[in-house]
């Protein structure tokens, strides 16, 4: 474990303390039980118990509620009921910071050095990637480089950390770490890769290892937590299957090959009431659905049907009912709906390049790789965009996060939050 010290600072700016960019701010009641605390938001599957929202927005978009320059990165932003916290990159370093939810003013910083490796490709991103995990009162979260912080929520304080190239021996990904951690029980879930073990199980309070499974590679997406059957169980991707680990101990319980031509599976699994996971990916990949059931204190894994044309890459996708909703294509996708029982393309819609999802009060906000953002109604047989508006600059690879009315969004440089009410 490493504490704070000469390469982990970290300052407290408290509520009447400076802001280091206000360009528009006035007061928003955010709702003191509405949180985003994980990757996924509330539920895990990106949808929002909200309700109240504008059916349009006006012409210029919903209003602003205030804007401020970042730092480049593409952590999700989690949220309690009066700060929102994520991570950003400041040359060398990576910042875990958190800001006032009202007015977007920072609370405090963490900053760490964390240079790439030379293995790492920095051609498309220095991350951070991956998004915190908001913990009772701390804050979780995964650099570029594999290195693990445990802060206080309230000031940022060190409580824990670990290097997981260094104390876990985990191979270093090639595109940098992108998968969150994730809550389960008394511990803390997280993907590592490498020789020793795959996945490993984390002390919230001491960072002390819970459980190691046995040897996995990882890919970029992160995992999700299902239940089959009565049995809970971790799902994660390697570079090249879809795996399914007991979270109380880890160990195996089933796999099946899920692959692309580069080994980058980026996109999390979906999980449905109907046991049925949607498990996608880039190039002739695409996507598939895989029916899980228990069978003799076994789980069995039958793929129900496969899509090639279904393909997804680092953005994410949503089920409402029995159909799934996301951008699809390489190159070129078209926002699409697509029957989760058995693949079919119900509909295809240009005009949104590789756009985040999120579903609440009864509607679709999208954010895509342009920094678009719009509005639909959604039906199994339709996607009927109501509002649209060019907010951020391209790349805009984050996905949206909803607190009671206000929606936090940004791209590599700015961050935004607007009212939705």
């Amino acid at each position: 474990m490493r504490f704070n010290g000469r390469y982990n600072r970290f300052s407290y700016l408290g509520r009447l303390g400076p802001v280091v960019f206000l360009a528009q701010s006035l007061y928003v009641t955010v709702d003191v039980h509405a949180k985003w605390p994980q990757w996924g938001g509330p539920n895990g599957n990106f949808i929002v118990d909200a309700v109240g929202l504008a059916d349009e927005w006006p012409a210029e978009g919903p209003k602003q509620v205030w804007q401020r320059s970042l730092g480049v990165g593409h952590s999700a932003i989690v949220a309690d009921a009066d700060k929102i916290y994520t991570m950003y990159r400041q040359g060398d370093d990576e910042i875990v910071v958190a800001l006032w939810a009202d007015t977007g003013g920072t609370v405090w910083e963490h900053r760490y050095l964390a240079k790439p490796y030379r293995k790492q490709t920095v051609d498309f991103s220095q991350g951070p990637n991956a998004t915190p995990l908001l913990l009772d009162d701390k804050i979780i979260t995964i650099g570029f480089t594999g290195v693990m912080h445990c802060v206080a929520a309230e000031s940022g304080k060190p409580i824990w950390s670990h290097d997981l190239v260094k104390d876990f021996k985990s191979k270093v990904q090639y595109y940098g770490y992108s998968n969150s951690p994730i809550a389960y029980k008394d511990t803390i879930i997280t993907l590592v890769g490498g020789k020793d073990h795959g996945v490993i199980a984390l002390n919230p309070d001491t960072g002390e290892t819970a459980w190691k499974s046995r040897q996995f590679d990882i890919g970029y997406a992160s995992p999700i937590l299902i239940n089959v059957d009565g049995q809970d169980q971790f799902v994660f991707f390697s570079p090249t299957k879809v795996i399914g680990l007991n979270p109380r101990d880890g160990s195996y319980l089933w796999s099946h090959k899920v692959i692309n031509f580069c080994r980058t599976n980026c996109t999390s699994a979906i999980w449905g009431d109907d046991n049925l996971l949607w498990a996608a990916t880039k190039g002739v990949g695409g996507a598939r659905g895989l029916k899980l059931v228990q069978h003799n204190g076994k789980t069995e894994v039958e793929q129900v049907w496969v899509n090639r044309k279904a393909r997804l890459y680092h953005w994410n996708a949503i089920r409402v009912g029995d159909h799934i909703y996301a951008s699809i294509g390489d190159s070129k996708t078209f926002l699409s709906i697509i029957e989760a029982k058995t693949g079919e393309i119900v509909e295809r819609l240009r005009g949104f390049a590789a756009a985040n999802v999120i579903y609440a009060d009864g509607k679709m906000i999208l954010l895509d790789h342009a920094g678009k953002l719009a509005l639909a109604k959604i039906s199994p047989e339709n996607i009927e965009i109501v509002s649209s508006v060019q907010l951020l600059a391209s790349p805009s690879w984050t996905v949206p996060t909803l607190v009671g009315k206000t929606l936090f969004i940004r791209d590599r440089r700015n961050i935004i939050a607007l009212d939705l009410g």
